[in-house]
C-alpha cells in the first residue's frame, strides 16, 4: 500500500487554522484502505499533535520542515539538529537587524517578546491601512503564523542559547521583501544549512540534512511502502523536496504557479477541501492501477 503526505499550512488547514470535515472523513477512509497518512509540516510536533487531537486523527508527523518524525504513538523516532555554532551565528545576525525569529524545539517555540511585539503591531498597521488583496492575504497568513501553539517568549537571544535542547529550526519573518531577501542570501551562504519557504513572509533554516523530502523517503523506508505508490500535497516552496521524491505530486489551487508546475496535478483550494479531492483521486487511480494489472 501507499503513503500519503500532507502540508498542514495553506493545504490541510483551511483559512481558519482548521481541517474540515471532509478532510478528515478522507483522511480516515485511506487509513482504512490500508494507506499510511503522514502530516508534513513546519510546525512543531507538539503544535501538529494538538491539532490532529481535536480532529480526531492519528497519523505519522514529519515536524519542523523535516527535521523530526514522530509515530503514531508519539515516539520520536527521527530527529536533525542545527549545529549550535551555526544557531548562534544565525541568532546574532538576525538580532543585529532586528528581524522577527522564532527558534523550534522538541519542546517549545522560543522567541523575543520584543520583537514578536514589533511585528505583531507591524501587522496591525497594516491591516489597518488601504491596502490590495496581495498584501491583505499576506498579513493575514503572517498573523494567522502567530496562532501556534507552545510559545515561550524571552527576552534576548542570549535566554534561548542557554537552553539545554537541540535546535531544529529557525523561522524568519518579515513583511518587508526587500529584508527577507536579505537574509535568505545570507544564510544561503552557509553549506550546511537548507533554506525554504512556506509563505511570502518567511523564510525557514534547517540542517542541510533536514528536508520534508529527506523525511518522506525515510519514513516510506521505515514503513515499509513505496515512494512509487507515495502521493505528496502541498502549497509552498518548502513542499518542493517531498514533491521530488512522491511519484504523485498535488499542488493546491492556492499555490503559485511555480509550485503548480512543479507538480503531476492541481487540486482545489484549501478552502474547498482540497486534500480530500486529491486523496479520492489517488485512491481511484490506484484501483485503476491494480485492475489493470
Amino acid at each position: 500500500m501507499g503513503l500519503i503526505a500532507i502540508d498542514l499550512d495553506g493545504t490541510l488547514l483551511n483559512d481558519q487554522n482548521e481541517i474540515s470535515e471532509e478532510n478528515i472523513k478522507a483522511i480516515q477512509y485511506a487509513q482504512e484502505q490500508g494507506f499510511e497518512v503522514v502530516i508534513s509540516t513546519g510546525r512543531a510536533y507538539f503544535d501538529v499533535r494538538r491539532i490532529c487531537e481535536k480532529a480526531g486523527l492519528s497519523t505519522f508527523v514529519i515536524g519542523t520542515n523535516g527535521a523530526t518524525i514522530h509515530s503514531k504513538d508519539e515516539k520520536r523516532i527521527s530527529a536533525t539538529t542545527i549545529e549550535k555554532n551555526h544557531v548562534l551565528s544565525i541568532l546574532q545576525w538576525l538580532n543585529e537587524r532586528n528581524y522577527y525569529y522564532e527558534v523550534f524545539t522538541d519542546k517549545a517555540i522560543y522567541t523575543i517578546r520584543k520583537e514578536r511585539e514589533n511585528f505583531y503591531n507591524e501587522i496591525q498597521k497594516i491591516k489597518n491601512a488601504d491596502i490590495d488583496a496581495d498584501t491583505r492575504e499576506l498579513v493575514e497568513i503572517a498573523e494567522r503564523q502567530l496562532d501556534q501553539f507552545g510559545y515561550i517568549f524571552v527576552e534576548n537571544y542570549h535566554d534561548i542559547l542557554q537552553q539545554e535542547e537541540d535546535f531544529y529550526n529557525i523561522l524568519v519573518c518579515s513583511l518587508d521583501k526587500k529584508k527577507l531577501e536579505e537574509g535568505c542570501t545570507q544564510f544561503k551562504k552557509f553549506s550546511a544549512l537548507t533554506i525554504v519557504s512556506s509563505a511570502n513572509h518567511n523564510i525557514e533554516i534547517t540542517s542541510k540534512n533536514a528536508s520534508k523530502g529527506i523525511a518522506l523517503e525515510r519514513l516510506v523506508s521505515l514503513t515499509n511502502r513505496s515512494l512509487e505508490q507515495t502521493i505528496a500535497i502541498g502549497d509552498s516552496n518548502n513542499d518542493l523536496s517531498m514533491f521530488q521524491k512522491a511519484k504523485y505530486s498535488v499542488a493546491m489551487g492556492n499555490a503559485k504557479d511555480e509550485i503548480k508546475d512543479a507538480c503531476t496535478m492541481t487540486t482545489l483550494k484549501n478552502d474547498e477541501n482540497g486534500v480530500a479531492h486529491a486523496i479520492y483521486q489517488y485512491l481511484d487511480k490506484l484501483v485503476i492501477q491494480t485492475q489493470c494489472n
